[in-house]
This record gives structure tokens, C-alpha cells and sequence, in this order.
């Protein structure tokens, strides 16, 4: 994870952080939110959901953690409990860190599952997935590789199903053999027929479990919104291979900015803008794009929403006077992630910030002439929507309902995608005030 020097903040927004900011840190998980596609904005873009999530305001007093109570299930088909990791020393066993207690023997989220059980019950047609990895998360590339540790994995996966009553698995590999710029975790290039491997395993288990429950397991994987992924010179991966076998490729289609990046901008535009430095950027439109020429169906993917927000600071105003793509001196909160409660405040008149609109992009950001945040919105909700159903895409999904534990950005998702429509979100497990 990254680490950043201090910083020093505008007394306005110091003020209002005081009053409202819990940031989010944690190890081994993405999109926090996305921690991060890469090393700059020319390779870094493609989402990434990282362990350090963005925090919420109005944590419930009894624990740090969510309980079914939070979970805006009303909104939604499918929740992702995020993230299961591979042990370590095994290599095949799949644990929940925040289920592990501390060195003193106090659990953590000791009720988690119990807490997943209430949401089953209040919520009959809500469909509850584990997802295993996550941005950094390690030994996806041994164990695939090795057949007896790959059957040992889907087979505790399978137990974790039936033990825990879910729905279906999401595996979030950040990322089989790539990315281009470099891994921060093990691969190799058999990665690509072992991921292939994998899912394939996964789908023949879970079939055959679900002849004896009776239940069809729904799996997804989570993909970077990038061409990296399918080029043969760097991930090689068949992703028409991949959408034969899965429900669902899920689109990381944010992060394309970050303080990875050498000035500011769009965390999620559909469109690129050609007044980015960076050859007009990339976005959301290039991503799919080149999904659908590698010959993915449509209705086999799944977009992706921000719930969060990056901010930066030290952010000149720039020839627009609005501080789009400028450098910047550092990143505020922690790795310069911004909640939807956060953004509530910046919002509000008095703040110092003002609201702009990339006609081009399609994509808010704030301003104040020092801090420069970029986020996702309802407007820009409603135009990724619109955008989805015109390429026929199969559903959406957003991380993470931390960021927006009210539901106000959820809301505006479930309502404009209308009934029938696949709307998933990723759900941590570490804590929400952390």
C-alpha cells in the first residue's frame, strides 16, 4: 500500500474533516475502493480494489463494522463479501483476516456471518457472493499453477458455500500474469491458462454442489479496464474463454486517476478528453470497447461504479482556472480517498468548493483552488447507465457500499437501471471507521 508524507490543509477543510472524516486503511484487498491500477496514469488505469477503503460517517455505536441493519439490500441483487484471502503457509485455504482474532485474542468482526445470515432473512432475493483476492492479495498464481493446491481451493470455496449458505463466488485476481507496469504479487505466464484453469474448475464444482442443494452458484471474476489484459505481448488472457465460463466479467471501471498520477484527473469518465496531457487519457468507453472487440459478449459484462471519490492537493488553477489535469503537490485522507459523506459536505454552499462538469469526459469534480477532487455523481451515474444499456452491457456493480452506506448513490443506480437489472455492490470486511 501506499504511503504518503504529511500534509497540510486549508483551515476550511481541516474544519469541516474534523467534523466528518473517517478514512478508510487496510491490507490486502481493491477498489480500497481501488487502490490503485498502477505507477501512472499512462499504465495505471484500470481499477483496482485495495484494502484501504474509504470511510464512512455514522458508524453504528456498537462496532466498528456494518451489520445486515446498514445493507441498502432494497437496492440490490447481489452483495460481494470482500475480501476472502489464500492463507499463506497452504496456499489453498481461503480465511476472512478480520475473522482472525488480534494477538490478545480478541475477534474482530466476530458476527459477520451471523450478520450475513439476518441479511438472508430480510432480504430473501438478495443473492450474498464471497469474493476472494482483491488488489495486492498473494498465492492466486501458486496455487493455480499447481493442480493438487487449485482442487484443494475450489474444494474450500465450495465448503465456505454450503457452510455459509451463499450464492456464488467472485474471484478478484489483481491480476494473472500483468500488469504491464509490474506486479507487486507473484506471476507468471502460465498464468493465463491457469486462470482459465481455475475458473473452470470453480464452475464444474459448484455445478455439481448445486446438484446436491439444489441451488445454481453464480461466479464472476473482476477485470481491469484496460486492453493490457487480452494483448499477447502482456496478459494474454482469453477473455472469450473467461465469459464461456463465468456469469459475469466485472468491469473495474474506475481509478483511471490517482496520486499514482503526474496531475490530476478523471477517477471514472466515459469518454476521454483530448485536453488530457496523457494522449487524451483513457476511459470507460475504450475499456469496453476493447472488451467487445476481443469478442466478450456484451451481456457478459458488468460495469462498475465509484462510490468514492480522489482528491489532491497543492492543485494550481490551471489556464481553465478549475484545475483539471494539473500537478499536484501530495494527496489528502489517507491514499487521497474522499467518501460520498465527504463529498456531501464539499457540496454544500460555504464550503469553498465549486462543482464543474467535463462536458467531454462526462465526469463531475470539485475545486477550491487548492484541493481538486474527483468522484462520480448522479449525473454521472444516470449518463454510465444510459451508456451501459446502449452497448447492451449485462449489469453494474459498484464499490463499495461503505463509501455510501445511506444508499443515496445506490438509489439513483437501482432506479434508472429498472427492474430485471442485475445491480451488485462489494461490501468490506474490515472496519468502517478504520
Amino acid at each position: 500500500m501506499k504511503k504518503f508524507k504529511a500534509f497540510g490543509l486549508l483551515v476550511v477543510v481541516l474544519a469541516l474533516s474534523l467534523a466528518f472524516i473517517a478514512c478508510g486503511g487496510g491490507a490486502g484487498g481493491g477498489s480500497g475502493p481501488g487502490d490503485g491500477g498502477g505507477s501512472n496514469t499512462t499504465s495505471g488505469f484500470g481499477g483496482g480494489k485495495g484494502g484501504g477503503g474509504g470511510g464512512q460517517s455514522g458508524v453504528h455505536e456498537e462496532s466498528p463494522y456494518w451489520n445486515a441493519g446498514m445493507i441498502k439490500g432494497q437496492y440490490l441483487t447481489d452483495i460481494n463479501i470482500a475480501f476472502a484471502l489464500i492463507d499463506d503457509d497452504d496456499q489453498h485455504t481461503i480465511y476472512i483476516p478480520e475473522l482472525r482474532p488480534l494477538d490478545d485474542g480478541t475477534p474482530m468482526f466476530s458476527n459477520l456471518w451471523q450478520e450475513v445470515a439476518k441479511l438472508k432473512r430480510k432480504f430473501p432475493n438478495l443473492k450474498v457472493n464471497i469474493s476472494v483476492g482483491g488488489w495486492g492479495a498473494e498465492n492466486f498464481s501458486d496455487m493455480a499453477n499447481d493442480n493438487e493446491l487449485r482442487e484443494l481451493f475450489v474444494a474450500g470455496v465450495c465448503e465456505w458455500l454450503e457452510l455459509y449458505d451463499l450464492d456464488g463466488v467472485d474471484i478478484d485476481w489483481e491480476y494473472p500474469v500483468g500488469p504491464e507496469w509490474g506486479s507487486d504479487i507473484i506471476v507468471r505466464p502460465e498464468d493465463a491458462d491457469n486462470y482459465i484453469s481455475l475458473l473452470q474448475d470453480l464452475r464444474d464444482a459448484m455445478d455439481e454442489l448445486g446438484g446436491t442443494t439444489g441451488k445454481r452458484y453464480g461466479l464472476t471474476t473482476a477485470v481491469p479496464a484496460s486492453d493490457w489484459f487480452m494483448d499477447p505481448d502482456v496478459g494474454n488472457i482469453d477473455v472469450v474463454a473467461v465469459a464461456n465460463i463465468v456469469d459475469a466479467l466485472k468491469l473495474m471501471s474506475y481509478d483511471y486517476y490517482g496520486g499514482w498520477s503526474d496531475q490530476t484527473g478523471h477517477l471514472a469518465n466515459i469518454y476521454n478528453n483530448p485536453e488530457d496531457p496523457d494522449w487524451g487519457g483513457w476511459s470507460t468507453d475504450q475499456a469496453v470497447e476493447a472488451y467487445l472487440d476481443a469478442g466478450v459478449p456484451p451481456e457478459k459484462i458488468q460495469m462498475g461504479f465509484a462510490f468514492y471519490g480522489r482528491a489532491f492537493i497543492g492543485v494550481s488553477p490551471g489556464p481553465n482556472g478549475d484545475g483539471l489535469f494539473q500537478e499536484f503537490e501530495d494527496v489528502p485522507f489517507v491514499e487521497g480517498e474522499v467518501t460520498r459523506a465527504q463529498i456531501e459536505e464539499f457540496l454544500k454552499p460555504g464550503s469553498g468548493f465549486t462543482r464543474y462538469w467535463d462536458e467531454v469526459a462526462m465526469a463531475p469534480y470539485l475545486y477550491n483552488g487548492d484541493m481538486w477532487i474527483t468522484y462520480s455523481d448522479e449525473q454521472q451515474i444516470e449518463e454510465l447507465v444510459t451508456y451501459s444499456k446502449d452497448k447492451g452491457l449485462g449489469g453494474f456493480f459498484s464499490w463499495e457500499h461503505g463509501s455510501d452506506m445511506k444508499g443515496t448513490l445506490l438509489k439513483v443506480l437501482y432506479n434508472k437501471a429498472g427492474s430485471g437489472a442485475v445491480v451488485s455492490t462489494y461490501i468490506r470486511t474490515w472496519p468502517l471507521d478504520d
